[in-house]
């Protein structure tokens, strides 16, 4: 991968660490999210206005832009609920491990075939996603993470890495189109139009407002890194394939359960740490060398 782009993902997998760290902070996960998407209309005003090439609507990805807007709606919404019932270091790796089912999605539909080192990929996704729910490393817990599978916390990161999927091949179509900073400024647009009335519908004005008086700084700098992060994903999916760029950005897992284990102060932290490794190994190896 050229310097450019391997730059663009790095930087990107370090902002969407943070935005995450952010959110898991919030007291209503789900009005902080919206409230991020609408300040990141603000913030990266400037961002937009130095390097749109053009300002019309690219009317041939308007699918795209609607199952994109849909996809990330639910994500949101998903990766909102995790948060409020499980530790950003359980939740955050579980979430990022969408290159799985993009492969799944790959063979069953477009009947692509494994190679050797997709199996071997494909082996450490799992192993690293089963390892994450020990409690520890004595014989006694190996069986845990069977029943801790079945927690509602793990059921929607899992759910969250599916919406990931869908938005990310979405997304990789749509910049193969359009110019990648032009789609990512029509795409906020159709995020928030419909995320708006779900949230709203859910939470209320009343909830809205409380988090913005309580977290308002933050919501702002979570918006901030949380679109300009994905920006620069699309331009890196502009410069080269995406299963290199998914594959690179997972870096993120490793950086999500260090901040949860050292910053948020949650248990099972050599555990966690190792197994979010595992899962990026896993990543890298299916994205990378199969």
């Amino acid at each position: 991968m050229e310097l450019l782009p391997f730059a663009l993902v790095v930087a990107s997998a370090v902002s969407h660490a943070t935005w995450n760290v952010l959110a898991k902070e919030g007291a209503d996960k789900e009005s902080f999210m919206w409230l991020m998407m609408v300040t990141s209309l603000f913030t990266l005003a400037p961002v937009f206005y130095f390097f749109m090439p053009y300002w019309g609507f690219p009317l041939k990805v308007l699918p795209l832009l609607l199952l994109s807007g849909v996809a990330e709606t639910l994500y949101f919404l998903s990766l909102s609920r995790a948060y409020e019932l499980g530790d950003l270091s359980l939740v955050y790796p579980l979430a990022r491990s969408s290159p799985l089912f993009i492969t799944v999605v790959a063979v069953v539909l477009l009947g692509e075939k494994v190679t050797p080192w997709g199996y071997v990929g494909i082996l450490l996704i799992v192993m690293g996603v089963y390892m994450i729910h020990l409690r520890g490393l004595s014989s006694g817990d190996i069986a845990m993470p069977l029943r801790s599978l079945g927690d509602r916390a793990s059921q929607f990161a899992l759910l969250t890495a599916v919406w990931t999927t869908v938005y990310s091949l979405s997304d990789k179509l749509g910049v193969a189109i359009a110019d990648p900073v032009v789609y990512a400024f029509w795409l906020e647009p159709f995020i928030l139009l419909l995320m708006t009335p779900v949230v709203i519908w859910r939470r209320g004005w009343g909830a809205v407002a409380r988090e913005w008086r309580e977290a308002k700084v933050r919501v702002t700098v979570a918006g901030f890194l949380t679109r300009l992060g994905y920006i620069m994903v699309l331009v890196a999916m502009s410069l080269v394939q995406v299963s290199y760029i998914l594959a690179l950005r997972q870096v993120s897992v490793v950086l999500g359960a260090l901040a949860g284990v050292l910053l948020l102060k949650e248990r099972y932290g050599l555990v966690r740490i190792l197994s979010s490794a595992i899962i990026f190994i896993g990543v890298y190896v299916l994205g990378v060398l199969a």
